[in-house]
């Protein structure tokens, strides 16, 4: 099964988990389902940007987008960011309404199956998307996050469970603590949630502003170091776009070498980092003596001030 193939049964995974969640809802009431509800909603906005991110990064470059349309991704993840800010505004309000109220919710059979249903959904997605370690980061990092909702369906699920029981045995006790357990639980998943958003958020900005991580410029330098041919690397400049980069990278060669064999030296550092950065990148050429002599120049300079 091809990365998008799996990206796109990751979406639909998505599109019926939501869907089980909020029909778990509207059988129980229950803002702890409602949070987790809204946090798969937005989950499935962040696998709907990763499939398309996915399909954009297939399609070659053309004249109007030279290094291809992988920025689509970070807008989406700025979308998805405040997307989550307006649904936690939604869980607060439904939250303190229940707690004036003092309304319990309804834990039904109906919403306890919906539940497992999309704990076993999730499950199988998480086992699909874990073949994809170390060939899209995208399918990993996707398998990472909907390994930690598991635990989040998980406690929804006991709360309904626990809720169930105590409402057969001890009605007046669930009556009197079943709203607060509910809050309480639809508080964590709301925080974790947002907070997963904000350092989504932090990402897409920054990435927006061409930082360079300093570990890809390390491993980059490196690669393009290791070219034989290359007498050393002067200057390389990476920016992410998407989930790959782009780079500018200056070497320097023998200056004794001919056209023909510098220009293959560079095809070879332009191979080499194409492979480590999945970008487009653009390589420099300088004679490494004329380097040297520079360097040399610029000293004397500044011992002669």
């Amino acid at each position: 099964m091809d990365k998008l193939r799996v990206a796109l049964v990751s979406l639909l995974a998505g599109v019926a988990v939501t869907t089980l969640k909020i029909a778990a809802w509207t059988q129980s009431f229950s803002v702890a389902v409602l949070a987790d509800a809204v946090h798969s909603a937005v989950d499935l906005l962040a696998v709907t940007v990763t499939y398309l991110a996915i399909r954009a990064s297939l399609k070659p470059p053309d004249q109007e987008h030279p290094y291809g349309h992988h920025k689509a991704e970070t807008l989406g993840g700025i979308g998805g960011s405040l997307a989550v800010m307006a649904s936690a505004t939604l869980i607060a309000y439904e939250a303190v309404s229940k707690l004036l109220r003092w309304e319990t919710y309804l834990p039904t059979l109906a919403s306890i199956l919906a539940i497992v249903a999309a704990v076993a959904i999730d499950f199988n997605r998480v086992r699909v998307l874990r073949r994809f370690r170390g060939v899209s980061r995208a399918l990993e990092a996707d398998a990472l996050h909907f390994s930690t909702d598991l635990a989040s369906s998980a406690a929804i699920l006991a709360v309904l469970a626990m809720g169930a029981w105590a409402s057969a045995y001890y009605p007046e006790l669930f009556a009197q603590w079943g709203p607060a357990v509910d809050v309480a639980i639809a508080t964590v998943i709301t925080i974790y949630f947002v907070k997963l958003s904000l350092a989504l958020l932090k990402t897409s900005v920054v990435e927006l502003l061409d930082y360079a991580p300093p570990d890809v410029v390390a491993r980059a330098k490196a690669k393009a170091g290791g070219v034989n041919g290359v007498k050393s690397v002067k200057s390389i400049k990476v920016r992410k776009s998407g989930s790959i980069y782009h780079a500018e990278v200056t070497i320097t060669v023998d200056e004794n070498l001919t056209v023909k064999e510098a220009h293959e030296i560079a095809d070879g550092v332009e191979k080499a980092l194409k492979q480590e950065l999945g970008g487009e990148v653009t390589v420099h050429v300088e004679p490494h003596q004329h380097a040297e002599r520079k360097s040399q120049k610029t000293a004397d300079t500044k011992k002669g001030q």
